[in-house]
């Protein structure tokens, strides 16, 4: 029988080529596999009576447009069933077994974004951890919010950010499951599971890391935040908190989601979101959300183990500049690679 020292050198140095001693999940070393549209839950019930504001902004998207589709619903009675997608990433032809995955978890404030949205540079994540040696997913979940008409103006409330949050966090915890339950298939370690969210998908992967179900190994948020600061710290696995100090959609302290001058202003985030606002006179009442110093603040009082990279006076999503772009990606494997835990 192999030593337990060998076997643990040879899970991290798979290989040695041309000279240099590439390191597994440190350094990209993998061409990628990927396979896409398979299924980890069934006859799920989406919303079904899209808003005409949907329709409209549909109709007149163009296929090249950046500006995502956008989702709006009339109702929450009316429902449809259907399933729930991922994309999943692999190093291609690795033959280890027992290996650690990544579920990544789009944004788009609740209303757009899905697992293969190349204007989100989160995608481009599942490629440069699968090329390290992890297999990564990356999972649509059931997005839309509620648009009500009242006294000829169009309105979100807090209960239906609350319920989407719901949602989101319930099919976040069906991928969960479905991968621990099929981890041999995988060829992954179900006790070696990590999150990764940016935005809203932040959000989900926050309260999913305070539920006792779907609870993983550790969890990536990337200014993401929590409606519900109290329960922050039932969080059992290490955090990363990625957050601007200045970000005005998702607050860094305390404070309501999207806001909606701001992201005008900025011409970055969700743009579409922002026009539809202002053309149809939507008005979002969102809940308050905690962002990265509450959240950090909380754990440090309870001791629980967390790492954070919060930056001065950066807005929402810098992960496609220099030099927070390579920052952020360093940050991440590092964090990964110290919560792996070989053996």
């Amino acid at each position: 029988m192999m030593p337990k020292s060998l076997v643990t050198f040879f899970s991290l140095v798979p290989f040695i080529s041309f000279g240099i001693c590439a390191e597994r999940y440190k350094d990209s070393s993998f061409e990628i596999e990927k396979t896409s549209n398979l299924i980890y839950a069934s006859d799920v019930p989406f919303l079904k009576k899209k808003h005409f504001v949907t329709s409209l902004a549909i109709g007149l998207r163009q296929p090249s447009d950046e500006v995502p589709c956008l989702y709006f619903y009339q109702n929450a009675n009316e429902i449809t069933y259907e399933n729930l997608h991922f994309d999943l990433y692999q190093p291609k032809s690795d033959t280890t077994n027992n290996r650690p995955l990544v579920i990544v978890v789009h944004g788009g404030a609740f209303v757009s974004g899905s697992k293969d949205d190349q204007t989100q540079p989160i995608v481009g994540y599942c490629d440069s951890l699968a090329a390290r040696g992890y297999v990564v997913a990356s999972i649509d979940y059931r997005i839309g919010l509620i648009l009500k008409d009242v006294k000829n103006q169009l309105i979100i409330d807090s209960l239906d950010f609350k319920r989407a949050i719901q949602w989101g966090v319930l099919d976040l915890q069906r991928a969960v499951h479905h991968f621990k339950t099929h981890a041999q298939k995988y060829k992954i370690n179900p006790n070696r599971i990590f999150v990764i969210g940016n935005s809203s998908g932040a959000i989900l992967a926050l309260h999913s890391a305070m539920e006792k179900d779907g609870r993983v190994r550790g969890t990536v948020s990337l200014w993401g935040a929590t409606i519900d600061s109290s329960c922050t710290k039932k969080i059992t696995a290490p955090i990363l908190l990625i957050h601007g100090t200045n970000d005005k959609i998702i607050p860094f302290t305390k404070g309501k989601m999207l806001n909606l001058d701001s992201a005008k202003r900025q011409n970055r985030f969700m743009p579409g979101y922002a026009s539809a606002a202002s053309a149809f006179n939507i008005n979002f009442s969102s809940p308050t959300f905690y962002g990265g110093y509450v959240i950090d603040s909380i754990l440090t009082q309870n001791r629980i183990v967390h790492e954070t990279y919060f930056v001065d006076g950066l807005g929402h999503d810098f992960y496609d500049r220099e030099p927070y772009k390579t920052n952020v990606i360093k940050r991440i494997v590092e964090f990964l690679y110290k919560y792996i835990q070989f053996r």
